[in-house]
């Protein structure tokens, strides 16, 4: 697979994995590639945590449960996701970003039409008083797929070796963000998926109960948390499946040349000198 086809079909995979273990070779491959990521000053402060036993996962699983049942409880928490959810397949490829709510949870059937579900999104936060209830079946079926995860990968930044400089924090993340890229590329490429398991890792008070179940030193930050497994043969084959879809704003909206305003690269030549 070349380069940029691995970048464009790279994806979040929140279905089930097969059961198979990821084989020593792939996960050799997956750590090497994460072992060449860019660094500033070439400091590399990343450490992963490779879990594979069921313990580890299920203590993770409870951790990540737990988390989305407070988020569900947090009125200002669902409204900053209602921003970026869209209603229909229609609306997402309108607004060429955000995520498809559907894609995320499994909406009831009564609220699946557009017109429905449109303002019940513009109105999330109410959903809080739901608490525990709203946020108990995401809960229960995101933890579900952690426990059968054939393998975690929890991803820390060693804040001890940081680079020289008053900006060193800023280079230390764009130095894991370039790695984390390097591994979801990798996994690409070997017909891999990966999903970020964000939830337990919000709040700080998550974050410090993860470090604890993975034993990590007091100078390592949890940055990313990954389910890692084999694709079913039709998600790794095909892009019709809800994992395959996705959109991208247009390049015009997001590239400018010499200055912001300058939206055309013709004006770079009408205004050169000959």
């Amino acid at each position: 697979m070349e380069l940029l086809e691995s970048i464009i079909n790279r994806r979040t995979h929140r279905e089930s994995f097969l059961d198979e273990n990821i084989s020593t070779v792939h996960l050799n491959h997956l750590i090497e590639a994460a072992r060449w990521a860019p660094s500033p000053f070439n400091v590399q402060p990343w450490h992963l945590v490779v879990i594979t036993t069921s313990q580890k996962k299920r203590a993770i699983g409870k951790l990540t449960a737990n988390a989305i049942i407070e988020q569900f409880g947090d009125p200002e928490f669902l409204d900053d996701n209602s921003r970026w959810m869209r209603s229909s397949i229609e609306e997402w490829v309108d607004c060429e970003d955000g995520v498809l709510l559907q894609d995320q949870v499994n909406v009831p059937v009564g609220l699946s039409k557009p017109s429905v579900l449109k303002p019940v999104i513009k109105h999330a936060s109410h959903f809080s008083k739901l608490g525990k209830f709203g946020g108990g079946k995401p809960a229960e079926e995101t933890e579900n797929l952690i426990n059968c995860a054939p393998m975690l990968l929890a991803i820390s930044m060693d804040r001890n070796r940081k680079p020289p400089g008053a900006g060193h924090l800023r280079w230390m993340w764009l130095g894991m963000g370039a790695m984390i890229q390097n591994i979801l590329l990798a996994a690409t490429e070997l017909k891999i998926g990966s999903q970020f398991i964000s939830a337990a890792i919000e709040r700080t008070s998550d974050r410090e109960k993860l470090s604890k179940i993975l034993d990590l030193p007091s100078w390592h930050e949890v940055i990313s948390l990954l389910r890692i497994g084999y694709l079913e043969k039709h998600n790794a084959n095909e892009n019709t499946t809800r994992s395959f879809r996705s959109v991208r704003r247009k390049t015009t909206d997001f590239v400018s040349y010499e200055t912001y305003s300058q939206k055309k690269a013709d004006e770079i030549k009408e205004s050169s000198p000959a």
